[in-house]
């Protein structure tokens, strides 16, 4: 792989990844109530899923999805669903009554809990599978080895997830303050939910295929 074509998709995946959607939103909402350290455990969730599909759309399975049109909408159906779900969880969330007082939802929430969340709402979504898909044959040269293109094009899309990623966990987190209010911090619980079930069902009325 030539540099040029190395740098192209560098760009294409800072891009792709700055462009808000439900894993940036899913980071940004866990920085503020958890703060960017425990945050970063649901960024090696989105990071990791997202690690996944890469490899399903390298074994050919992206493909077979693409021109599968009732495997596609069963995913479809199932990634809108769980986002539909977080956003009821997140309007529904308690608020205390100041920052030091935890939520009985935020008592309950163990770093695997996040992990899982992250997890589950990139590797649910089959349109990021379809991209990845149609993306990653761009950028590899079949006249050489597979597996060094694979596992450098891997890499390089790790290391830019969870720089990005958790640079919105970080970034939200120090704007914690001016959620100091408890009514300041069940409008953003209320603003998160709606985000996230217009996220579901735009997803479940979209198109079969990108």
């Amino acid at each position: 792989m030539s540099i040029e074509l190395y740098l192209s998709f560098v760009a294409i995946t800072i891009v792709l990844l700055l462009s808000p959607g439900p894993s940036v939103l899913l980071s940004i909402n866990n920085g503020v109530k958890y703060g960017s350290k425990l945050a970063s455990v649901g960024v090696m969730g989105n990071v990791i899923a997202f690690q996944i599909l890469m490899v399903l759309s390298a074994t050919g399975l992206g493909a077979i999805l693409a021109t599968s049109s009732e495997f596609f909408m069963v995913l479809k159906i199932i990634g809108a669903m769980y986002l539909i779900y977080i956003g009821f969880k997140l309007w529904l969330t308690s608020v205390p009554q100041s920052l030091n007082e935890q939520s009985p939802e935020q008592n309950q929430k163990s770093p695997l809990s996040l992990f899982k969340e992250a997890f589950f709402v990139t590797i649910s979504n089959p349109k990021a599978l379809v991209f990845v898909s149609a993306l990653l044959p761009q950028f590899i040269n079949t006249n050489n080895t597979l597996l060094p293109q694979i596992i450098l094009l891997s890499l390089t899309t790790a290391v830019i997830h969870f720089a990005i990623y958790q640079s919105y966990a970080a970034l939200s987190s120090k704007a914690k303050h001016k959620l100091e209010s408890s009514k300041n911090r069940s409008v953003f619980n209320k603003i998160s939910g709606v985000t996230f079930v217009s996220f579901g069902v735009a997803l479940g009325l979209s198109e079969n295929k990108i």
